[in-house]
């Protein structure tokens, strides 16, 4: 196994400041001290993003993840996250946790469903998303969905996004009486694999309790164009069994905040266009 301890402290700065280095700089120790007491045969390193790193390996239950962070307070609301989901069979189980690492199932193939040459049904889609919802307590959630739309708006503002429809659709759907659950809160389509028998499964929660139509709300932007989105927004809703009407309204409350964040300016145009009520 091989580590560039430079370039993961460089990786994790942006995140962590100058504590990213004090950090990497326990790394190989603490590596060492887990593979030791969690029985591993470490591999290599998968790519992440600038919160944690993270290591394919074995464990005496066969092929896992470990993952470790300088966020040990992340790791362990996440632990307790998917520990919540996990009786719905669409998490990754956790097989071992302290603070600040945690090991995870590994999950196969494991491919990203937003790299998949076929993108899931509504129908599919629908049955993950109602097993991840019948599982889990909503009075566990470490935040409320209101909370977690303030940080998503606050960060889209800062990129450019214009969020004055978008608040005034929010407060309306969160002024009508609806049903409470688990979320995962940041379903986009590079938290969800493909996992074999297992079906679809969802990868790092950021739960909170709310409306079960926010996390169908990016496998419908995540269409390529407005008939796609469209088509998807109403078979996913009849699918999940779930209110069109607010699924379109979530919709259009985070449209603009995708807009902000897709490459393709074809894709992020007819974003911008859905959050303003053009269709």
């Amino acid at each position: 196994m091989t580590l560039d301890l430079e370039a993961v402290a460089k990786r994790l700065e942006p995140r962590f400041g100058k504590a990213a280095h004090r950090w990497v700089g326990t790394l190989t120790r603490r590596l060492d001290e887990l593979v030791a007491r969690w029985e591993l045969d470490l591999g290599e390193p998968v790519k992440s993003g600038n919160s944690s790193v993270v290591f394919r390996c074995r464990h005496p239950r066969g092929e896992a993840v470990l993952k470790l962070s300088p966020d040990s307070y992340a790791v362990r609301e996440e632990v307790d996250m998917l520990r919540q989901f996990a009786p719905s069979g669409r998490v990754p189980a956790v097989l071992a946790a302290e603070k600040g690492a945690v090991l995870l199932e590994s999950i196969h193939p494991g491919t990203l469903v937003e790299k998949m040459p076929r993108p899931p049904s509504p129908q599919e889609y629908a049955a993950f998303l109602n097993d991840l919802h019948g599982a889990g307590d909503p009075a566990a959630a470490p935040r409320r969905l209101e909370d977690w739309i303030d940080v998503l708006f606050n960060s889209a503002t800062r990129r450019g996004a214009d969020l004055a429809g978008s608040k005034r659709l929010r407060d309306d759907l969160f002024a009508a009486p609806t049903a409470t659950v688990l979320l995962h809160g940041d379903l986009h389509l590079g938290n969800v694999l493909a996992g074999g028998v297992k079906g679809l499964v969802a990868i790092d929660p950021m739960a909170c309790a709310g409306d079960p139509c926010f996390d169908a709300v990016d496998y419908v932007l995540e269409g390529l164009d407005r008939a796609e989105m469209l088509r998807r927004r109403d078979e996913l809703a009849a699918a999940a069994g779930i209110d069109v009407a607010r699924l379109d309204a979530w919709c259009r409350v985070t449209a603009p905040i995708g807009a902000t964040y897709v490459s393709n300016p074809g894709h992020s145009a007819e974003l911008a266009a859905f959050g303003r009520g053009e269709y």
